[in-house]
């Protein structure tokens, strides 16, 4: 693509003016910001840090690099999401790199590794300190980039006796995961599996399991924003039981998983929580509540396993 006002010695400055002119008539969300989005588009095109961006506002650009950013523009101008155009986005306290065909993590799940970091720092605190590793296990399905098993396992970096290990059924997402770990250099065991189905081995020893799975019924496909129906696949969306059947399998089968004491954490579309927390108690657990984002909706429920043994059949 051509842009508007790239003359051979345009500036970085003239530049991001143009790509956020461009982007005011955007066809996604980035007419909502379009001048902080043509800065990030920007330092993506030429591997720049915001300090230099600025502090070069009046260099020169040569014809690839602005050749690259007005490519970059016009995706981003169609609705292809930011995160993907830039091949990373920040999460929690990691940055993470994305890719198509994964789910993109958004800022309400970072409430998600709060709640398992709490919950595995309160096992932690229940244990013995003789530093033998894996006293705690953190499992998180439908892991997508990895986000949430990432952030958690950098976030308790410090402590041997934690070990967290992450599955998703997409092989893209598999792959994807083990990247983000690597660039955290922290130890993740990612499995290829259908929700619980390859962890056969950490059944009785799990004490913290969270997810955010597929939770859009397919009769909701044309609400999503064209970033969404852009960015993020299909299955890794829609719940073809309704929007609560992937969190009624985890609920189900979570319980031969989860030790006595063991949290189950799942995020929720914002008119689920009631009905998921309703299944809970059902399926036995207990301190069972609906808790919300940072913008007051309900997005997240939690109980906890206390039974022994387990109560989980295949007929359940």
């Amino acid at each position: 693509m051509t842009g508007p006002a790239s003359p051979t010695h345009a500036t970085l400055g003239e530049l991001v003016n143009a790509g956020a002119q461009r982007l005011q008539s955007a066809a996604g969300d980035a007419r909502e910001n379009p001048r902080h989005e043509a800065r990030l588009l920007m330092q993506a095109a030429m591997g720049l840090d915001h300090g230099r961006l600025v502090v070069g506002s009046g260099d020169p650009v040569g014809q690839a690099d602005a050749a690259r950013f007005w490519d970059m523009v016009g995706d981003r101008a169609r609705g292809v999401p930011l995160q993907l155009i830039v091949g990373e986005t920040p999460f929690h306290a990691v940055t993470l790199h994305v890719d198509e065909g994964v789910f993109i993590p958004r800022p309400e799940t970072e409430l998600l590794v709060e709640e398992a970091v709490g919950a595995a720092r309160a096992h932690l605190r229940r244990q013995p300190g003789d530093g033998r590793p894996g006293g705690v296990r953190v499992l998180d399905l439908c892991t997508g980039t990895g986000a949430v098993a990432v952030a958690v396992a950098v976030a308790l970096r410090e402590e041997p006796r934690v070990a967290v290990a992450a599955g998703d059924w997409n092989p893209r997402a598999v792959r994807l995961a083990r990247r983000n770990a690597a660039r955290h250099a922290v130890e993740l065991d990612v499995r290829r599996s259908d929700l619980l189905s390859a962890f056969a081995d950490l059944e009785g020893r799990v004490h913290v399991l969270v997810s955010n799975p597929p939770y859009i019924a397919p009769t909701e496909a044309e609400s999503l924003s064209l970033e969404v129906r852009l960015g993020d696949p299909r299955d890794a969306l829609f719940d073809p039981d309704g929007g609560t059947g992937f969190h009624r399998r985890i609920i189900d089968r979570g319980r031969r998983f989860l030790v006595r004491g063991g949290v189950l954490i799942l995020e929720v579309g914002e008119t689920q929580g009631d009905e998921v927390a309703t299944v809970m108690r059902q399926r036995g657990y207990e301190a069972t509540r609906v808790l919300p984002d940072l913008a007051g909706r309900n997005r997240f429920v939690r109980g906890t396993w206390t039974k022994e043994g387990t109560a989980w059949t295949r007929s359940s």
